[in-house]
């Protein structure tokens, strides 16, 4: 089991770096394009090339998050029940959590795999979408062995730790 949490806790780790390497190439990217626009050469394509990081930003942030519990919660109404409900509760919301991010997962392959076989490429530079679509399901799944994991924790006697 513990070996198990260390590959979770790495590849979380390794997908937040990336999606903070990706964030800090967008904002070069629109700092470029703002620079060159007012000269009057914009970056060709850089609207493209934004919405694509975006998306790997957001997905590849979501695992890490969830493992440092750095996600909002509005549990005003939760804290006052009583520590019982509260776990029921929270159990119940890990569950279905890891199943919705299991089905999203599973359709962004999907998506994917239909991206891949019409051949949809985005408009100025002709890149194909079904890589990001990819890497947001490998996102999601990693997002679901996260919360797994934070379910385990949840209901070990001990909580687990975080490395």
């Amino acid at each position: 089991m513990r070996r198990f949490l260390t590959v979770i806790y790495k590849t979380d780790v390794t997908l937040h770096v990336i999606a903070g390497l990706v964030l800090a190439f967008m904002i070069v990217v629109t700092l470029l394009d703002v620079i060159m626009r007012n000269m009057g050469h914009p970056i060709v394509g850089s609207v493209e090339i934004i919405s694509f990081c975006g998306a790997v930003v957001i997905g590849f942030a979501m695992p890490y998050s969830s493992w440092m519990k750095a996600h909002v919660r509005v549990d005003f109404i939760v804290d006052k029940l009583s520590l019982r409900n509260r776990m029921i509760i929270d159990a119940f919301t890990r569950v279905l959590s890891i199943i919705l991010f299991a089905f999203i997962g599973y359709n962004f392959i999907l998506f994917g795999i239909e991206l891949l076989n019409s051949g949809e490429v985005s408009g100025s530079f002709r890149l194909p979408y079904y890589p990001i679509a990819w890497g947001l399901a490998f996102s999601c799944f990693f997002q679901s062995l996260t919360l797994i994991v934070d379910f385990a924790k949840t209901i070990t006697p001990k909580g687990g730790s975080n490395e």
